[in-house]
């Protein structure tokens, strides 16, 4: 009669899924609702519809990336010294009580409170997320997957855009600005449910003294290390290359008729997601630093060509064919750097060199194309990312 139960138990096992696939597969789960925001085409749309002018809805767009800069070396260190589960569910928390500000804003005041507190969700997340990732396949013995699952988990990012940008367009055209925002709420609150299901990673060090101590300690550990200093540089100097995306739909309309600005974007997001969801095969073949270098070139190149002699399959070439293996490549190179006691900490301060880095360049690019053009600003960026190319060139060196 005992024997059965234990029958019973050990089939059990055999389809029971391993805690580090539960969490890779939650973490998908978890992008694809926190980036499924239906207003996303439409948001400095309805920002200027409440606040009253476009002036006031670019200065929340501002305020929003300064409050996230601001926010992302305390969101890391509280990551290291407190958990990443309990800090992945505040920012899901602190994202739901945004996106209600932005549903119920009667004017600007609602909305500057709002936007603060995305930043300080997307700050919570910034470090933390990737950190999590990784100390569970680290705890698992399996560090070495970290390219294909974090492609799978980050592509997951691109479906949510896609699709979130499709049916907010329609939802936007059958109803309200309003009810687009209102109806975002839903996958924000369906982010913490996934977040809940999370299990915390087990993989720390012992911890600094202080919280002083703890970043002092981070910083050290990156100007330490040439390899750490470089990919730093490398992670931001590719992140403020992203500024590019607020000023490519001008220059593609003056290539395609406004309709097709859609289709653009969607194709984007498509591109993007087959360079995530092949990061793991490309990166286990050709290694990490081979993948980034190659990619950062690839990509280099074909934005020369997109720009130098612009024609009607420029916009198709525009962009960054590579990204998201480049991008893969480069977490993989860096996961692999930081310490596990200041894991999050190290990640924060690399997003806060490129918030810092993109804010510059995307004024710089604002000035240019204000005087030059766009193809103009849109080359100044691409002269500042080239920096990246021998910094990924020596990534390893």
């Amino acid at each position: 009669m005992s024997a059965r139960p234990s029958l019973l138990l050990r089939a059990r096992s055999l389809f029971r899924e391993p805690p580090a696939d539960r969490t890779v597969r939650l973490l998908g789960w978890f992008n694809f609702f926190g980036d499924f925001r239906l207003y996303g085409p439409i948001m400095v749309i309805y920002f200027a519809q409440v606040s009253g002018s476009y002036t006031a809805a670019g200065s929340l767009l501002a305020v929003k990336m300064l409050s996230s800069a601001a926010f992302e070396v305390p969101a890391g260190i509280l990551s290291d010294r407190l958990g990443r589960r309990g800090t992945m569910i505040a920012g899901a928390v602190v994202m739901v009580a945004a996106h209600l500000g932005y549903a119920a804003a009667p004017g600007y005041g609602l909305l500057l409170a709002a936007v603060v507190l995305e930043g300080l969700a997307t700050a919570l997340w910034s470090g933390n997320n990737e950190a999590l990732l990784y100390d569970t396949l680290l705890e698992a013995g399996r560090a070495d997957e970290f390219p294909r699952h974090s492609g799978r988990v980050n592509s997951m990012f691109q479906i949510a855009l896609a699709l979130g940008a499709a049916v907010g367009g329609v939802v936007a055209g059958a109803s309200s600005l309003r009810t687009v925002v209102v109806l975002s709420v839903v996958p924000q609150v369906l982010c913490v449910l996934v977040a809940l299901r999370i299990r915390e990673p087990r993989v720390h060090g012992p911890l600094e003294s202080s919280v002083l101590s703890h970043l002092g300690s981070a910083v050290r550990g990156i100007r330490r290390s040439p390899v750490l200093r470089r990919m730093t540089l490398v992670s931001a100097l590719r992140y403020s290359s992203e500024s590019a995306a607020q000023l490519s739909p001008v220059f593609v309309a003056g290539l395609w008729p406004f309709w097709a600005l859609g289709l653009w974007r969607t194709f984007g997001h498509g591109v993007a997601f087959a360079g995530f969801r092949a990061s793991g095969w490309v990166i286990g073949r050709f290694g990490a630093v081979r993948t980034l270098r190659g990619g950062e070139l690839f990509d280099n190149v074909v934005n020369f060509v997109a720009l130098v002699k612009p024609t009607v399959v420029s916009p198709v070439l525009l962009g960054s064919p590579a990204y998201g293996m480049s991008t893969i490549a480069q977490q993989t190179l860096l996961q692999r750097e930081f310490s596990d006691r200041e894991r999050a900490t190290m990640g924060s301060l690399a997003a806060l060199l490129g918030s810092v880095l993109y804010a510059l360049v995307a004024v710089g690019a604002g000035l240019v194309a204000d005087r030059w053009g766009i193809v103009a600003a849109l080359f100044t960026i691409q002269a500042v990312t080239l920096i990246a190319l021998p910094l990924a060139w020596r990534a390893h060196a």
